[in-house]
């Protein structure tokens, strides 16, 4: 239960990053949130969102450093 409330946090949190960085906000919450959302099958508890988190903010430098 905490992890889905620890997730929603995150996509909130990457989404207003992505909104600050000049990007698609909603679109970075989405892409973190569903990152989060397979990174429950991970055996790791509260490292996994974590993981989920890092792994959307390296997609989002690399698709701000290949597009822009």
């Amino acid at each position: 239960m905490f992890e889905l409330i620890l997730a929603v946090f995150a996509a909130v949190g990457m989404g207003r990053f992505g909104e600050a960085d000049r990007s698609q906000g909603l679109q970075w919450g989405l892409i973190t949130f569903g990152l989060c959302l397979v990174s429950l099958l991970i055996p790791l508890p509260f490292l996994r969102i974590g993981l989920a988190c890092i792994v959307a903010f390296v997609l989002m430098m690399v698709t701000k450093k290949t597009y822009y």
